[in-house]
């Protein structure tokens, strides 16, 4: 769970460097609109093309990016880095770093990719478009505040718990609990193929939100602040029933990704890595021409 001070830094991050990538991509449009053949003629041809002032810089700054981004496998593997902050806001600096990157890297481009570059390129646009997956998938699995993955076990200790608290501070009954489950487990099934789970999760959410509406009116009239508490509340026993009905598949549906994530993300270091030997071997971008 982000605090507000988190999220606060996290949007303005995203916000400070969206803005900069408009304004940079905004600034060399008519460059790199510009038609391959007729760009060594573009007054910015030196500072814009792969190899230029600023071109060259966009480069380093997006591989460093996307290098750095694996401190967050780091604080996952190594025990002396398990007390360094929630392993959540450590997820997040990676997808900040893993979306910014490749911008980076679209502007060092400057549009154009071919030959072997091309393979790292798109290995990119690959890696990116299945961290989106990725991180959708990450937040279907029950996970401790650090963002460990919780076991069944203690899933459903958690479940009770939330039963607890809503019998204690808004007397909701067992039949009311009862009623509630049975919301969170309609149309949820372990059958079926992995991708149809994929595809319903998100449309079993808003089947849930519409669901609970009836359920809020049911229980009567409730104080503002009280009522938004009792929402957030059956809204998070709802949510975690509906996981735990599907755990055992959510847990191999992300095994999954990982199995389709990872290739890509080899390729392209790979291919990155290549590509900055042969410039520094060369000298391309060190120095003008």
């Amino acid at each position: 769970m982000r605090t507000w001070p988190h999220r606060l830094l996290l949007v303005s991050a995203y916000l400070l460097t969206g803005g900069l990538l408009g304004y940079l991509a905004w600034r060399g449009w008519s460059y790199y609109a510009t038609p391959l053949i007729e760009r060594p003629r573009h007054p910015d041809y030196w500072l814009l093309k792969p190899g230029g002032t600023l071109g060259h810089t966009f480069g380093i700054v997006g591989a460093s990016l996307m290098t750095i981004m694996h401190v967050y496998t780091l604080r996952k593997r190594w025990a002396v880095l398990r007390r360094a902050g929630r392993l959540s806001a450590w997820l997040d600096f990676h997808i900040f770093c893993g979306l910014v990157g490749p911008l980076f890297i679209v502007l060092h481009s400057s549009l154009k990719v071919h030959g072997l570059v091309s393979i790292s390129f798109w290995s990119m646009v690959a890696v990116v478009a299945s961290g989106f997956l990725g991180r959708f998938l990450y937040v279907q699995v029950p996970r401790r505040r650090s963002g460990v993955e919780l076991s069944l076990e203690e899933v459903e200790t958690v479940a009770a718990d939330q039963a607890a608290e809503l019998r204690d501070v808004f007397r909701l009954s067992d039949e009311d609990l009862k009623y509630l489950d049975t919301i969170a487990a309609a149309g949820t099934s372990t059958r079926g193929s992995l991708l149809g789970l994929f595809w319903r999760l998100p449309l079993d959410y808003v089947r849930l939100r519409v669901q609970l509406r009836g359920f809020w009116k049911k229980l009567g009239k409730v104080p503002g602040r009280s009522a938004k508490q009792l929402h957030r509340m059956t809204l998070a026993r709802a949510l975690l029933r509906q996981r735990i009905a599907v755990l055992s598949r959510l847990q191999e549906l992300f095994h999954y990704w990982h199995v389709f994530h990872k290739p890509f993300a080899i390729v392209m270091y790979i291919f990155m890595v290549v590509h900055i030997g042969v410039a520094v071997a060369t000298g391309y971008g060190l120095s003008p021409g």
